[in-house]
């Protein structure tokens, strides 16, 4: 598939083995980073081919409401070899930007970042999970050997704690950089109120609402929110987000909790309409626990969605979420793995709006320098420095 745009220089192929389209973090923050190197560069996507996706593929611009068209091609990929299909795929998206004549290449695969570095590219490397990318023996040459990926020009790691954790795993000091997730806040420049958002959805105009918008995966603190909901009469609980076995899992337990008239499943919600959700909310919730994974190094997407929204946040304290948000002034911040907690945080805002109006604002100036296109241009410069 092909979306049409401007010629501009200069040109940069983002190499991704994520599955494009699907509902994973991992896809939408591809095709996020791509629409933000588009402010900067004319940028390409090569991604594998999955036959079964070919019907979605041109609802790309549509579904996930990407700020700026790029291309987007197509790879094979070695399914049937699984014992090589990463390798394999290394190598083929390698090859094709040799063959293309990419001079700069961007991507989170360790195999590819390594095969890019060798062969004259000057390549950025993007870090999410280091327990990951450690599994594959190739990371260590990546990022320890200038020797052996000459033209590595920057490895990209989402938190501090994660560079931290490169540095001590054996990674080179001089190419690590901090570049947290970000934001479109072009979907937010219209921002529409309780009522209207909640007009749009079907929602009951009394509140309060608190909304979480996400997965709601085993330990993501689907669990905790239904039990601190119960301790909060009078309020009504929305999960925009999560896969049919999950949501019926914390339906399950609401019901358990003789909640099921108080908790709205909406079930997978389309990327475009995550800002309706969002402004429909009294409180925004991150109910992380210890039990979350990548918990030592997430730089959630939805945390930047929260502040563009202009909601106060209640979210469980970690210190990679600490990063960026601030107990008290951007956000409120609690113990995690502790329903009580999570719901004193929700009362401590609904009780005092005046609170939960000056932390949104806030929140809303602070997202202003986690965008994608600030974040696009600062990898730029390092990749063509």
């Amino acid at each position: 598939m092909k979306i049409q745009t401007a010629m501009t220089q200069p040109k940069i192929l983002y190499i991704s083995r994520s599955r494009i389209p699907s509902d994973q973090a991992n896809c939408v923050q591809v095709l996020k980073m791509c629409a933000g190197f588009a402010a900067h560069a004319e940028v390409e996507l090569a991604a594998p081919y999955f036959r079964e996706d070919a019907r979605l593929r041109d609802t790309l611009q549509e579904r996930f409401a990407l700020a700026r068209p790029f291309t987007v091609r197509w790879l094979p990929y070695p399914h049937f070899r699984k014992r090589f299909a990463v390798r394999g795929f290394a190598l083929a998206a390698t090859a094709y930007a040799k063959v293309r004549g990419f001079r700069l290449a961007y991507t989170r695969d360790p195999w590819v970042a390594y095969w890019l570095a060798r062969s004259g590219i000057h390549t950025g490397f993007e870090s999410h999970d280091l327990k990951e990318d450690r599994r594959y023996p190739i990371w260590q040459m990546l990022v320890s050997d200038r020797s052996l990926s000459p033209d590595l020009r920057g490895v990209f790691c989402i938190t501090r704690r994660l560079l931290e954790d490169s540095i001590a795993a054996g990674a080179r000091d001089d190419i690590l950089h901090v570049a947290p997730d970000g934001v479109d806040l072009q979907r937010f420049q219209n921002p529409m109120s309780h009522a209207e958002a909640r007009n749009a959805l079907g929602l009951p105009e009394q509140g309060p609402w608190i909304v979480h918008a996400g997965h709601i995966y085993e330990g993501r603190g689907g669990e905790e929110l239904i039990q601190a909901l119960a301790k909060i009469p009078g309020t009504r609980l929305l999960f925009a987000g999560g896969k049919p076995a999950d949501v019926a899992r914390v339906r399950a337990i609401a019901a358990q909790q003789g909640l099921t008239d108080r908790v709205r499943f909406e079930g997978m919600v389309p990327n475009a309409r995550i800002p309706l959700y969002l402004w429909a909310a009294d409180v925004l919730v991150m109910p992380y626990t210890t039990r979350t994974p990548l918990m030592a190094s997430i730089s959630p997407m939805k945390m930047f969605e929260y502040m563009a929204a202009e909601r106060p946040i209640v979210s469980t304290d970690f210190p990679t979420l600490r990063e960026v948000l601030h107990d008290g002034e951007n956000a409120v911040l609690v113990a995690p793995d502790s329903p009580a907690a999570l719901a004193a945080g929700i009362r401590r805002l609904l009780d005092d709006p005046g609170l939960g109006a000056r932390i949104a604002r806030q929140a809303r100036q602070d997202v202003e320098q986690y965008t994608w296109e600030r974040r696009a241009e600062k990898i730029m410069g390092i990749l063509t420095g």
